[in-house]
């Protein structure tokens, strides 16, 4: 028995799955390869497992300076770096860095408090955006608020431009969201949200953290859907070999909250590492100009798509981006599926697929003709078995 604390799981009955051996896009278990389709939750590792040069780059980085602590004004050209990049790249938002998601939307609802002193915040059904306190309970994740509480400033509605009313102090909505199925809410809604929060007064904080890096042709993946005051990033944010998240602000809130005491951070607010391994992974996206190549890999996965809902296999799909969700065929136990045949047909649902709003799965930037042949046959296979099986079973 582990003397670990394991995250969403039931501690004192779940077997543990011990994996020490990491192919390019998934791993070995007991000498079975698998298909990792989250690319290591949620989409942190976009060009995969193998990317050696990601952690050699690192590994030299961290021989001459292996921290920054970040206060008082102290910093290290890493950083000062990467902070122009991200500045220039997203067309003049402000960063500061923090280790995870969750760490990066606390730090955006902080940032909102600062710019107009309200105290009241709104985000929206079947969202997440974290498992911190103040994170949790502005997402819809009952599955934590039940159980450890939620802060009351926080209120979760329908997609309803009618409930943003004058006392908010932020709006915090996903990209895309991945617990709602890729949800979107449409052009009016977006183009409606940007405008009341803007006659209003009221912070539009998108959280981008699943869907940036890359995974939409940008390294923004709120890019041609809406123009936020602060934006998050995390997870594929740095390749995914070193934690390293971001908030950042536009000019119009750092004018107004810079000459306030800034508060959030800790000892490890941001590793080096992280800040190291980012700046090499937008070099490897520009030399190898991986981001060109998604329109092409977007269109190979709607042929896979497109031959399995020809099939009877599943009911439909949508995207955003390289981040696909299956609509799986109504009234069966899609527990049963995740927990039991993909896993059986080479495939690896991730976290993000405990919902059973479907099945989510994301492309890697680096993915090649083979890693589409193994995705489709494996899935093939997964899905005939599981409707046969669970066919008979009605």
């Amino acid at each position: 028995m582990s003397k670990v604390l394991f995250p969403y799981a039931t501690n004192d009955s779940q077997p543990l799955r011990v994996i020490n051996e990491y192919t390019e896009f998934g791993f070995i278990d007991n000498g079975s390869p698998k298909m990792d389709l989250s690319l290591g939750s949620c989409g942190c590792f976009p060009v995969g497992f193998k990317r050696t040069d990601i952690i050699d780059t690192v590994n030299e980085g961290m021989k001459d300076a292996p921290f920054s602590s970040g206060e008082f004004y102290t910093t290290h050209p890493a950083v000062i770096e990467l902070g122009e990049r991200l500045y220039n790249m997203s067309g003049g938002y402000r960063s500061f860095f923090a280790v995870s998601g969750s760490d990066a939307i606390e730090g955006a609802i902080k940032i909102a408090q600062l710019y107009n002193g309200r105290d009241k915040f709104l985000g929206f059904v079947n969202s997440y955006h974290g498992s911190t306190y103040m994170s949790s309970s502005i997402s819809d994740a009952t599955y934590i608020t039940n159980t450890f509480g939620k802060d009351p400033r926080c209120v979760v509605s329908e997609y309803n431009l009618d409930l943003i009313t004058d006392d908010l102090c932020a709006v915090v909505i996903e990209t895309a969201s991945w617990q709602n199925g890729l949800y979107n809410p449409g052009k009016e809604f977006w183009l409606g949200l940007r405008q009341i929060c803007t006659d209003k007064n009221i912070v539009l904080i998108v959280d981008d953290i699943a869907m940036c890096g890359g995974k939409t042709g940008t390294f923004f993946g709120w890019k041609g859907v809406v123009q936020p005051d602060v934006f998050t990033m995390g997870k594929a944010l740095s390749s995914g070999y070193f934690p390293l998240s971001a908030t950042c602000l536009n000019e119009k809130i750092f004018d107004k909250i810079k000459d306030s005491m800034w508060a959030h951070g800790f000892s490890y607010s941001f590793s080096l590492s992280g800040i190291y391994s980012t700046l090499a992974y937008l070099d490897l996206l520009e030399r190898e100009r991986l981001l060109t190549e998604v329109p092409r890999l977007v269109s190979w996965t709607e042929a896979v798509a497109d031959r399995l809902l020809e099939r009877g296999l599943i009911k439909g799909y949508n995207n955003h981006g390289l981040v696909f969700n299956l609509i799986l065929l109504e009234g069966k136990p899609l527990d049963v599926l995740f927990e039991s045949f993909l896993y059986k047909h080479g495939l690896y649902a991730g976290l993000w697929n405990e919902g059973g709003n479907g099945l989510l799965f994301i492309v890697p930037l680096t993915a090649t003709s083979g890693w589409f042949i193994e995705l489709e046959s494996n899935l093939i296979n997964a899905l005939t078995d599981y409707l046969s099986a669970t066919s008979v079973s009605d």
